[in-house]
Formats: C-alpha cells, sequence, structure tokens
C-alpha cells in the first residue's frame, strides 16, 4: 500500500487547510496536499492528492473517510495510482498522426517507374480517338452527348 492517495469528489470550495484538517482527524500526518487545479481557468477540478506518513496511516484514512460527507459531497478516497505514460500530443480532428514511413508520399521519395517509358507528347488541338473515357472531351467541344436529354423525347401532342 502506498502512502499517497487520491481524494475525489471534492468541492470545489475546498481549502488546503479544510482537507489537512479532515485527513489529520484522529492523530494521522499528512505530509502534502496537492489540490489539482484547471490549467485555462486556475480553478479546482475537485480532487486532490493526499500522501500521509506512513502506510498504516493511509490505509486507516482509506477506511474512515472514503464515503464520508463533506460539504455535502460523498468524499471518494482510495489509493493514488501513478500516471500512465501518455504517447505524443494530440493531432487535431483526425487524431494523431501515424508514424513517417521513408517510401511513397506526395512529396517523392520513390524514383519512378522505369517500365512505363516517357509519356505521349501533349497536342491540345488533337482531336480524340473517340474511346470511353473521352466522352466528356467530346461534349465540351460540342460533340452530342451519348445519352438522352429531355429534346429527344416527343410528347405526342
Amino acid at each position: 500500500m502506498g502512502k499517497r492517495l487520491y481524494c475525489g469528489n471534492l468541492p470545489y470550495s475546498a481549502t488546503e487547510e479544510e482537507v489537512r484538517e479532515i485527513f489529520s482527524e484522529g492523530g494521522r500526518t499528512v505530509v502534502d496536499i496537492h489540490i489539482v487545479l484547471d490549467r485555462d481557468t486556475g480553478r479546482p477540478r475537485g480532487f486532490a492528492f493526499v500522501e500521509m506518513s506512513t502506510d498504516e496511516e493511509a490505509a486507516q484514512a482509506i477506511e474512515e473517510l472514503d464515503g464520508r460527507i463533506f460539504q455535502g459531497r460523498a468524499l471518494g478516497v482510495k489509493e493514488a495510482r501513478e500516471r500512465q505514460p501518455r504517447g505524443p500530443g494530440g493531432g487535431g480532428f483526425r487524431g494523431p498522426r501515424p508514424p513517417h514511413r521513408e517510401r511513397g508520399s506526395f512529396r517523392g521519395g520513390r524514383e519512378p517507374r522505369s517500365d512505363w517509358g516517357d509519356p505521349p507528347p501533349f497536342d491540345p488541338y488533337e482531336v480524340s480517338s473517340g474511346f470511353a473515357g473521352d466522352r466528356r472531351g467530346d461534349r465540351r467541344r460540342g460533340g452530342r452527348d451519348r445519352r438522352r436529354r429531355r429534346d429527344d423525347f416527343d410528347p405526342g401532342w
């Protein structure tokens, strides 16, 4: 059992002296109290860490104070756990970035495939050969699209 305790569900108005007074009842010795504050606002976040002088006093404090009402709130007192190691920063909306890979990115890093050969020369005035991928280009040049249009139907009036 550790000497460091977690005290949760503290009232936001609780001060270090009040918390020390509760934990030192019955002759227990409190070594340190750390009330955790919000990083942005500077106000208490509703929990604290209390360090007792011995393991026996810590076990006694957990037994007596867990669930006790303090300023209208039931305290949650238990042994503090070590902080879990956290990975690198957040990364925003889509989460953290994946690790960088050396091959294949839009910035390069890969040699062009040699078996493709040189690209064909581009002639902007060349008439298309008429394969399926060129339908859109024909329509831009004023050619008739292969889809049926509203004008193609005879209403029969």
